[in-house]
């Protein structure tokens, strides 16, 4: 805290029915949400912003703010160091401005974007474990009389405890659902998802493909480098089908050398022209390079459509998996479009290779 200015009965009360709430809150939406609306109870002001850190950029961010247009400082960072919250962050000390005219690292970039006028700020840092995640700005206050600092301090250490569980259990939801060697989801993702697509599917009456595709001769890559360039291999091979994916479509990792491309709103056309894409990018990319080898490596690919060849998710899957596999034993390196029971059009499947 920045003295020994005491709090009042009221201010204690109200920060710990604060630090209640949130160190139970794990939604972020929320969470900032309890945290802003208080510290506009407790501190009268023109505005309140919060701003977490992006460590791995070490940039601050702009969370959420109250009477400030958050879609207009979407896009605005500050480097640690940077401007008043950007010292805040890095030196971790909190800073009460009554005249930012006068202060040297103020930066007038959120007023230029905003159209707002700041006069005075009062900043102050979320740390936890002795590194910084985030900064409570507090804008024009409507009076600096006595010093806010005790108070708005402690409700940053009930923030911060608060964004710091909120992080680790964002970390832990994300592992869970994604495969460790490669970064892509797992199958329990996979199977999650797939029910609530076909439901999706049936409402708007949009389809979706899955692509399963799998590596060639991927035993002759482990055999040939070993079993950590096996899996240096797949990384790259994950990489790959990442590349070729916009959102919503996403990869899966289903084991060993097995990737599922889930393709929200494609048709069977549109599903044929992306793994031709997947195909061709992985011939055209030399993997295990950074180790000093020139693999060249393709794969098999099958795909199914909802709701042209089953009408539930294991008979989608199981559809995509057999055309695959159909491809593997009559030569590998092409595409298999499945034809299952609700196909309109019946008889060979389809191979493009």
């Amino acid at each position: 805290m920045a003295d020994d200015t005491p709090l009042t009965t009221r201010d204690l009360l109200s920060c710990m029915e604060l630090g209640k709430a949130l160190t139970s809150e794990l939604n972020p939406e929320e969470l900032f949400s309890k945290i802003l609306h208080k510290i506009s109870e407790l501190l009268p002001a023109e505005n309140w912003s919060l701003l977490l850190l992006d460590e791995e950029k070490g940039e601050l961010y702009f969370a959420v703010s109250v009477d400030l247009d958050l879609e207009q400082v979407r896009e605005v960072r500050l480097r640690l160091g940077q401007g008043i919250a950007g010292k805040v962050a890095l030196e971790q000390k909190p800073m009460v401005i009554e005249d930012v005219t006068k202060c040297e690292f103020f930066t007038g970039q959120v007023d230029q974007i905003s159209g707002c006028s700041t006069r005075s700020i009062i900043c102050v840092p979320l740390v936890f474990g002795g590194r910084s995640v985030g900064v409570i700005e507090v804008v024009n206050p409507r009076s600096l009389e006595g010093d806010p600092l005790p108070l708005l301090s402690l409700i940053a250490d009930y923030a911060a405890i608060a964004v710091e569980n909120m992080r680790r259990y964002r970390e832990i939801q994300n592992l869970a659902i994604h495969d460790d060697l490669t970064g892509l989801y797992n199958t329990r993702h996979l199977y999650r998802v797939l029910g609530g697509l076909v439901r999706t599917a049936e409402e708007t009456r949009e389809p979706f493909s899955l692509i399963f595709m799998d590596i060639d001769h991927f035993k002759k890559v482990v055999d040939t480098y070993g079993h950590l360039k096996g899996s240096q291999a797949i990384q790259e091979v994950a990489r790959t089908l990442r590349e070729c994916l916009v959102e919503p479509a996403f990869g899966v990792a289903y084991g060993g050398d097995e990737f599922v491309a889930v393709l929200q709103g494609f048709d069977k056309a549109r599903a044929l022209k992306k793994a031709e894409e997947i195909r061709a990018r992985m011939k055209q990319t030399v993997y295990l390079a950074n180790h000093g080898h020139q693999v060249s490596l393709s794969a098999s690919f099958g795909i199914a459509t909802f709701p042209d060849d089953a009408c539930d998710v294991t008979g989608l899957l199981a559809l995509a998996d057999r055309a695959m596999f159909d491809v593997k034993e009559k030569g590998k390196d092409a595409i298999r479009l499945a034809q299952g029971s609700r196909s309109a059009v019946h008889g060979e499947q389809e191979i493009v290779g």
